[in-house]
C-alpha cells in the first residue's frame, strides 16, 4: 500500500479525498477556514488563542504560527536550517511555546542524523524565535534530538539537554537552561544518567531519570535530582499542570494519563494506544483524542477534548487542533538530500479541526508568503546569547582590534603547507572530475538492487565508462554476491528501505538531478558533523560514499583499503556501490547466526526476519566479551515514545519526525510503504504481504531480566545502557512462518534484464559549442586543462586559456597562540561540482557576506598569456562571453575585467550578473562587451558578494574570448579599458 492510501484508509481526517485549497499569493491572508464567523463562532475576533507547528523539508524546520482572530491564516513564522549543511537535507525538529506565548523554543537537525546515535543525542542546534516578529536566536550549544525536546513550562524558561550516552553507556545529560525573554544562557549542569522529560514547572524543573520524576535542583554546574515518584510505565509524554505534572504513559495496548499532585501520581483514565495526546497549553495540559475513558476531574489545568483521528498539535487556549502539518517534498523522503526534485520544498499542508464547532479545514501554506506585519516590540530581546568563536571567525588582532585579514599582506607569513590533522581520510577526495557520479533515477535503481540480492548484476561498464578513467569492469564481479550462513538471500525490499532511508537512492548529492552528475553523496567526511565554521578533524571523520553509505575500505585509517578500481566505482558507479553495500548487510546476519541469535524461524527470505540484521547494521554486532545488539536502537529504548505506532503505516507525517523510531522500525516502515515520488508514484515496488503490512515485533520483546537486565514495565527499562543491557538471544514474534503469513520480496525486473533507461529530470546542450557564429572563439571551461570530462570527450582549446580556483586567501598559517588561520581548508568545505553547464561541469559555493573572508572563493579566466602583448604595445581586444549552465545557479556575482600592466592608461571595469535570470533555465551564452587585455589580463570573480548571506549559488562556468576589432560596450557597458 502507498502512503497515501494508508493516510486516506486509516487516518479519517477531512475526507479520504479532501481538497486542498491553494495557498495564497503573498500580500492575502489564506485563512484555514475561509467563514470564521460559521466555523469558529462569532467571537473568534476577539479571541487570543494562537497557534505555533513546526515541519521539516529540505528548505529547513519551518515554524509556522497562526492566530483565531486570524481565521488561524498560518505563515511561516522562521525558518530553521545551516547553510553549511545544504547538501544534506532535509530537516526534522521539534517546537514548544512558552509560557508567556511570547516565544517559542526549538530544536533541529537534518533528518539522517537520526540514525546516528552521536548526533541524535548530542548534535543538534537550537533556537530561540520571537512570535512577534519571527527574530531567531541561536542558543550556542549543541542539544538532543528527540521528541521530548525541547521543554517548555509555566514561564519563558526553556531546557534543553545534551546527553553523552552511547550504545555502551548511560553517559551523562547536561540541562542548558535558557531564559528565551532575556535571552541568555541562565545555566549549564549536568547529572549523572539519561535524563528525559525535562521541564520547567512553577515549582521548578522535573524530569524523569532512572524510571523516575524528579525534581531537578541546581548547584554551580552539578544538577542534583531528588526522587519525587516512580513514573507508572513507559512513557510517550510529560507537561506542567497548575499544581503538578501530567504523564503519558503505556501498559499493554492501552495509553495511560495519569497526574502528579506532589505526592504520588494519580491514573485518570486510559485510551486505546496511540488513540489519546497530552500536549502543553496556556496555564495547563490538554489530552486530546480518544477522551471518553479519561477523568480530568483530579487534575486542575487538565483539559480534555475529543478528536477522531491524527493530533499533531493543539492552540494555546485549545480551540484549534491540528491533525497534520506536513511538507508535500516530504511525501517521498525521509533522509539527507531530499526527494527526486526540489518541488514540494516550503508546500504545506495544513489539516485542522475547529473544537468549538467541529470544522474541519485543509489549506496549502506558501512558506515563502509575506508575513504580516509584526506586532509591538516586546520589552526584552532575545539577542545577548554569547556565541563561542567559530575557526572561520576573523579575530580583532591586526592593530587596535581590526580584523587579522587586514594585517596579511602576503609578505612576513609563516605560510605552511598541508595540515595534517585537517586532511580527510577519505581515499576518493571531492571535487576530481574523474570521480563524479551519476544521479540515477529510482527505476535504475530497483533493477540494480533486484539483480544483486540474487547475483546478476554483472552489468558491463567497458573501460573508462563515463570518462572515469577506470579499467573496465561488472560491479558484482568487483563485489560478488555475499553468501549467508545457512544459504539464501536478502530480500529486494529490505535492501531499498535501506536506501530510501540511508540516501533517498541518491548516488550522488542532492544537488545533483536523475542525469546529472556530481560530487559522491557522503557523510561526514571532514569530521566536523558535516558543518563549513570548523576546520576539519581527520580523527573524527567517517568516510560513507554514495547510495548505501558503504565505509568499509574507504579510509585511509582503515587496516586496508579498497583498490583505485574498486574505491572509484563505489564512488561513481550506483550499482557497484549497491553491490558493495549489500556485504555489509550479509556481515551482520552471519555475525548474528555465529551468536546463535535469529529473528522467528530464521528463514532470510521473510523479511520480518531481517530486523535484529538492520539493528546490527546501523548501530553495530557485539561480537566479543558482552555480545549482541546495544540498546540505542532497543525498542524499549526510553528515547523512543511508547506509544508510536508502525513507522509510515498510517501517516507519512512520519517521514518528518524520523528520530521517533529505531532504526530497523524505519527500514520496515520504508519497505512496507514504499517512498513517494512529487507525483505520488511508487519509488519502487511493495513486496508480497499476505498479511497486509510487515509484521514489526512488540517494543517489549527484547526486554528480558534474565536477558539483558531489562524490566519492560518500567519507564526506564535499562537504566545503565552498557553490556548488562545488550539483548543476546533470539526473539519470535510470528509463531510458525509460512508464505501465508510472512512477507517475501517481490521483483519488479527479471533476473538477467538489461539496465534500464535513465529517466533524466533536465536536457543538457552539446559538450562543445561556441557563443553565436564565433567559431574561432577561446573558450575557458573551468576544468582548466583537464581533459576527457564527464561523457564529453577531449576539451577543446585547453593550451589557450587557463582557469584556476582559489580556496580562501591561501594563507595557511599557525599563529602565536597555538591556533589555526587556514582558510582553504575552511572555503573547500562548501566548495562543490555539478554536472551542468559548458562541457557538463560546474564548480559552484554559495554567496557570503564581506565579513567572510574564510569562505571566499575566487575563480579567474585567462587566455594564453603567450598570446597577450607585453604592456607597452597595442593591447588585444576580446568579445567576452559567459557560460551559464541551464539549472544551479542563483547569485548576483560581480565579474572584474583586469587588463594587465600596460602604458596605455587602461583601468579594470566590472559587470554584475544575475547568474539564475541570465540563464533562464537553459544553457546560456551571455554576451557581456568588450575588453582589450595585455599579459597578467584576466576576469576575476569570487563569491563575497554585496548582500550575500551564504544561500545562493554562486557557479564557475565556462568564458569565451573572441578576438575582436572594435569596441563594443554591450549589456555590461564596458569602457573596454578606458580606451
Amino acid at each position: 500500500m502507498s502512503v497515501v492510501a494508508a493516510s486516506a484508509a486509516l487516518v479519517p481526517l477531512a475526507s479520504a479525498d479532501a481538497t486542498v485549497a491553494p495557498a495564497a499569493a503573498d500580500g492575502t491572508t489564506p485563512r484555514l477556514f475561509s467563514t470564521p464567523s460559521k466555523d469558529l463562532g462569532a467571537e473568534y475576533v476577539s479571541s487570543s488563542d494562537a497557534i505555533v507547528q513546526a515541519t521539516g523539508d529540505a528548505e529547513g524546520l519551518h515554524i509556522l504560527a497562526a492566530k483565531e482572530n486570524d481565521g488561524f491564516s498560518f505563515y511561516e513564522i522562521a525558518r530553521l536550517n545551516r547553510k553549511e549543511l545544504s547538501d544534506i537535507g532535509p530537516w526534522t525538529g521539534y517546537v514548544c511555546t512558552t509560557g508567556s506565548g511570547n516565544y517559542a523554543a526549538a530544536v533541529y537537525a537534518p533528518s539522517v542524523w537520526s540514525n546516528q546515535p552521536g548526533a541524535y543525542e548530542r548534535g543538534a542546534f537550537a533556537a530561540v524565535i520571537r512570535l512577534s516578529d519571527g527574530k531567531v536566536t541561536e542558543v550556542p550549544d549543541r542539544v538532543k534530538l528527540a521528541y521530548f525536546t525541547p521543554g517548555c513550562g509555566t514561564g519563558d524558561e526553556v531546557a534543553f539537554t545534551s546527553s553523552s550516552a552511547t550504545d555502551t553507556s548511560v553517559g551523562a545529560t547536561t540541562v542548558i537552561s535558557v531564559d528565551a525573554a532575556g535571552g541568555s544562557v541562565t545555566s549549564r549542569r549536568t547529572v549523572d544518567g539519561y535524563l528525559t522529560h525535562v521541564t520547567p514547572t512553577r515549582k521548578g524543573a522535573v524530569g524523569v531519570l532512572d524510571g523516575n520524576l524528579v525534581d531537578l535542583k541546581g548547584n554551580g554546574r552539578k544538577l542534583t535530582a531528588g526522587k519525587l515518584a516512580a513514573v507508572p510505565g513507559p512513557m510517550f509524554a510529560l507537561t506542567a499542570s497548575k499544581d503538578g505534572v501530567d504523564v503519558g504513559t503505556v501498559d499493554g495496548e492501552k495509553s495511560v494519563i495519569s497526574h502528579f499532585d506532589g505526592k504520588g501520581f494519580t491514573e485518570l483514565g486510559r485510551a486505546p494506544k496511540g488513540k489519546v495526546k497530552l500536549l502543553p497549553v496556556a496555564d495547563g495540559a490538554a489530552v486530546v483524542g480518544d477522551v471518553k475513558g479519561i477523568d480530568t476531574g483530579k487534575a486542575p489545568g487538565l483539559a480534555k477534548h475529543a478528536v477522531d483521528g491524527r493530533v499533531a498539535g493543539i492552540s494555546r487556549h485549545g480551540h484549534l487542533v491540528t491533525h497534520s502539518v506536513f511538507s508535500e517534498q516530504m511525501k517521498g523522503i525521509t533522509s539527507r538530500i531530499g526527494a527526486a526534485s526540489s518541488e514540494g520544498a516550503g508546500s504545506l499542508t495544513v489539516e485542522a479541526t475547529a473544537l468549538k464547532t467541529g470544522a474541519k479545514a485543509t489549506k496549502r501554506v506558501d512558506a515563502d508568503r509575506k508575513r504580516p506585519k509584526p506586532d509591538s516590540a516586546l520589552p526584552m530581546d532575545p539577542a545577548a546569547f554569547a556565541l563561542p568563536m567559530d575557526d572561520d571567525d576573523d579575530p580583532p588582532s591586526c592593530g587596535e582590534g581590526e580584523p587579522e585579514t587586514k594585517c596579511l599582506s602576503g609578505s612576513g607569513v609563516p605560510v605552511w603547507g598541508k595540515v595534517g590533522t585537517m586532511e580527510t581520510p577519505c581515499i576518493v577526495k571531492r571535487n576530481d572530475p574523474k570521480r563524479q557520479a551519476l544521479q540515477a533515477s529510482a527505476n535504475q535503481v530497483e533493477w540494480a538492487v533486484d539483480q544483486a540480492v540474487h547475483g546478476q548484476l554483472y552489468v558491463s561498464r567497458p573501460q573508462n565508462w563515463h570518462d572515469t578513467g577506470l579499467a573496465a569492469y561488472t560491479p558484482q564481479g568487483l563485489f560478488p554476491k555475499p553468501a549467508l550462513t545457512g544459504g539464501g538471500e536478502i530480500p529486494a525490499q529490505v535492501m531499498l528501505g535501506i536506501l530510501a532511508q540511508e540516501s533517498n537512492f541518491k548516488q550522488a548529492s542532492w544537488h545533483s538531478m536523475n542525469g546529472d552528475s556530481g560530487n559522491v553523496t557522503r557523510s561526514d567526511w571532514f569530521g566536523n558533523l558535516n558543518g563549513i565554521h570548523g576546520y576539519p578533524d581527520r580523527e573524527k571523520a567517517d568516510c560513507g560514499y554514495g547510495i548505501a553509505q558503504v565505509t568499509t575500505g574507504m579510509s585511509e585509517k582503515h587496516d586496508s583499503q579498497l583498490d583505485p578500481l574498486r574505491a572509484g566505482a563505489v564512488t561513481t558507479d550506483y550499482a557497484a556501490n549497491i553491490a558493495a553495500g549489500l556485504g555489509i548487510l550479509a556481515e551482520k546476519w552471519n555475525q548474528l547466526k555465529a551468536l546463535g541469535m535469529q529473528a522467528n524461524s530464521g528463514n532470510p527470505a521473510y523479511i520480518e526476519n531481517w530486523y535484529m540484521a538492520l539493528w546490527g547494521y546501523n548501530s553495530g554486532v557485539y561480537t566479543s566479551g558482552s555480545v549482541g545488539l546495544g540498546f540505542f536502537n532497543n525498542p524499549i529504548n526510553p528515547s523512543y515514545p511508547a506509544d508510536r505506532q508502525p513507522f509510515l503505516r498510517y501517516s507519512y507525517n512520519d517521514a518528518s519526525r524520523p528520530g521517533e523510531w529505531n532504526y530497523s522500525e524505519k527500514i520496515l516502515g520504508w519497505a512496507e510503504t514504499p517512498q513517494l515520488t512529487w507525483n505520488a508514484e511508487e519509488s519502487y515496488s511493495e513486496p508480497t504481504m499476505p498479511m497486509g503490512v510487515i509484521k514489526i515485533p512488540p517494543r517489549t520483546l527484547f526486554c528480558s531480566p534474565s536477558i539483558n537486565a531489562c524490566d519492560p514495565a518500567a519507564a526506564d527499562p535499562c537504566p545503565s545502557w552498557d553490556e548488562q543491557c545488550r539483548w543476546s538471544g533470539s526473539a519470535d514474534w510470528m509463531g510458525g512462518q509460512s508464505t501465508g503469513n510472512s512477507s517475501t520480496e517481490h521483483l519488479s525486473y527479471s533476473l538477467g534484464s538489461g539496465e534500464p533507461a535513465l529517466e533524466s529530470k533536465y536536457g543538457h546542450g552539446p559538450c562543445i559549442d561556441h557563443p553565436s557564429v564565433y567559431t574561432n572563439a577561446i573558450i575557458v571551461d573551468d576544468l582548466g586543462e583537464h581533459e576527457e570530462t564527464y561523457d564529453c570527450g577531449d576539451f577543446e582549446g585547453a593550451d589557450d586559456g587557463k582557469f584556476t580556483l582559489q580556496l580562501g586567501d591561501n594563507v595557511t598559517m599557525s599563529r602565536e597562540d597555538g591556533t589555526w588561520r587556514a582558510s582553504p581548508y575552511i572555503a573547500g568545505l562548501d566548495l562543490h561540482q555539478l554536472g551542468a553547464g559548458y562541457d557538463h561541469h560546474v564548480y559552484f559555493t554559495h554567496s557570503y557576506p564581506y565579513t567572510e573572508p574564510f569562505h571566499k572563493v575566487t575563480g579567474r579566466w585567462q587566455v594564453n598569456q603567450e598570446k597577450l602583448p607585453s604592456g607597452d604595445q597595442p593591447g588585444q581586444r576580446y568579445k567576452i562571453y559567459l557560460h551559464l549552465p541551464s539549472h544551479g545557479a542563483e547569485a548576483v556575482v560581480r565579474y572584474d575585467f583586469i587588463p594587465g600592466d600596460n602604458t596605455a592608461g587602461a583601468k579594470p571595469d566590472y559587470c554584475n550578473v544575475n547568474q539564475g535570470t541570465r540563464a533562464a533555465g537553459k544553457d546560456t551564452w551571455f554576451e557581456m562587451g568588450t575588453f582589450t587585455f595585455w599579459k597578467g589580463g584576466r576576469i576575476e570573480m569570487d563569491n563575497i558578494q554585496k548582500g550575500g548571506t551564504g544561500d545562493d549559488n554562486v557557479v564557475f562556468d565556462a568564458i569565451a574570448f573572441v578576438p575582436y576589432n572594435y569596441a563594443e560596450p554591450g549589456p555590461c557597458g564596458l569602457v573596454d579599458g578606458g580606451l
